[in-house]
């Protein structure tokens, strides 16, 4: 039997064939891309390194305190967006799952390695579990998935197995994993007195606008 697009639930079209996949790809890469070009700081960085190098505070203008201060805890929260979105792209892209395995008699050894870390190939699944049709609305989903249908975590896909896969430059993989600590920490957020360090603090930030935003750019164009 084959299936039309709008014959199965969006959350696993992307698992019945490529062509499906394809299509769910270029909105979760293009998603990534337009997250990460509205980071303010990335929007306004020539203004606000410009500010943060003068020594008068009172010569500071909307750019240095909002980036330094107002957006910032919304700029980390939009970073890790653009990478989840990425990332799970990828692991799509090469074949493997995103969403979450319930234990059932088919999948119980998949589910084990899964919530052990370990990345699931699709494949993997399709061969314990297929497409079944889900009564109340009519439509097919593949079977062996949570309900509701949720999705690993983004920490995971910053782990070393999941890595291994998405390859993400090894200084830029350290800093996603900073911002989203910084990120998961918000009541507590006390990165501020980063600015006070011009030089270290500027080299930081140019990297990761730079390395971010090039790294995802070249999905979009590819």
């Amino acid at each position: 039997m084959t299936l039309a697009p709008y014959d199965i639930i969006e959350d696993t079209r992307a698992y019945y064939s490529k062509e499906y996949a394809e299509r769910i790809l270029d909105e979760l890469f293009y998603n990534a891309y337009r997250t990460i070009k509205s980071v303010y700081l990335f929007q306004n960085f020539e203004e606000y390194l410009i500010q943060l190098k003068s020594d008068r505070n009172e010569g500071k203008q909307q750019e240095y305190w909002n980036a330094s201060y107002y957006e910032k805890l919304t700029d980390y929260i939009k970073i890790s967006i653009a990478f989840e979105n990425f990332n799970k792209a990828i692991l799509i892209e090469n074949g493997y799952l995103v969403h979450k395995l319930k234990k059932t008699t088919n999948t119980k050894e998949l589910y084990k390695r899964q919530i052990n870390g370990q990345p699931i190939r699709i494949e993997e699944l399709k061969s314990n579990c297929c497409f079944i049709k889900d009564s109340p609305i009519s439509k097919y989903y593949l079977d062996g998935l949570q309900k509701g249908f949720p999705t690993i975590s983004y920490s995971e896909t910053l782990n070393e197995n999941y890595q291994s896969i998405i390859s993400l430059d090894s200084e830029l993989l350290y800093r996603l994993k900073e911002i989203n600590g910084l990120r998961n920490k918000l009541h507590f957020f006390t990165d501020f007195k980063g600015a006070l360090e011009h030089d270290s603090y500027i080299k930081k930030w140019t990297f990761i606008k730079d390395m971010t935003t090039k790294t995802i750019e070249g999905k979009i164009q590819n």
